[in-house]
């Protein structure tokens, strides 16, 4: 005969297993025994995983609407910076002429004439002294190129051209001309790029002169 004791424990454990199994579960809530205690197994459903994005998803989601704009504003800000940045140097590299209201050629005009034309022509373009004097035999000074001097009787491609091959081509043989040439120094889209600067700093009278001397030597 079995102890009354006994008997009761097996009573009441039968009872409370099959108590528990009529208790329904929460879906997801069940103690996953391999994750360690206080944890449930939906725990993992929080954490990103690369079937939903990974991290960068999870980083997107938690911005909310705004957060969002404002990170695509962003992102669209820096794309349209990098292009115009891009467009700017390759204009730059491939100009085949000046243009003083462009403010990117300008710019490296600016850097390149500092580099190799502000020894001779200074760094406000002022020139050397006594260049409007007589030098009969060649020699002058060089000349101021602000607009103060005759400069403006040149063309752009006349410009180009003493620069670029300096100006002794274009003088007669009994007169020396020191302005050197520059072929080997500069591409000839840097040469744009110095026009473009000095031609900036040019008033509005001197870009009308030289506009004037173009159209009556048909240049």
């Amino acid at each position: 005969m079995r102890d009354p004791k006994t008997a009761r424990r097996d009573r009441r454990s039968r009872f409370e297993q099959r108590l528990r199994g009529r208790i329904p579960k929460p879906p997801g809530r069940a103690i996953d025994p391999a994750r360690g205690q206080g944890r449930f197994a939906d725990d993992e459903d929080d954490a990103p995983t690369p079937g939903r994005g990974g991290l960068v998803g999870g980083v997107v989601n938690r911005l909310g609407p705004k957060g969002r704009f404002l990170a695509a504003a962003v992102v669209i800000g820096a794309l349209i910076t990098a292009g115009d940045l891009f467009w700017e140097r390759y204009t730059n590299q491939t100009a085949i002429s000046a243009d003083h209201a462009n403010a990117a050629q300008v710019g490296l005009g600016h850097s390149l004439y500092d580099q190799h034309c502000a020894f001779c022509h200074g760094a406000d373009l002022a020139g050397k002294p006594g260049w409007d004097g007589d030098f009969p035999d060649g020699g002058r000074p060089p000349l101021p190129l602000e607009g103060t001097a005759p400069i403006w009787r040149l063309s752009d491609r006349d410009l180009f051209d003493v620069i670029k091959f300096g100006g002794q081509p274009f003088s007669p043989p009994s007169y020396r001309n020191e302005m050197p040439a520059f072929e080997a120094d500069l591409a000839d889209a840097d040469i744009w790029a110095i026009i473009a600067f000095i031609k900036s700093r040019w008033p509005e009278d001197v870009h009308t002169r030289q506009k004037e001397a173009a159209a009556e030597q048909g240049s």
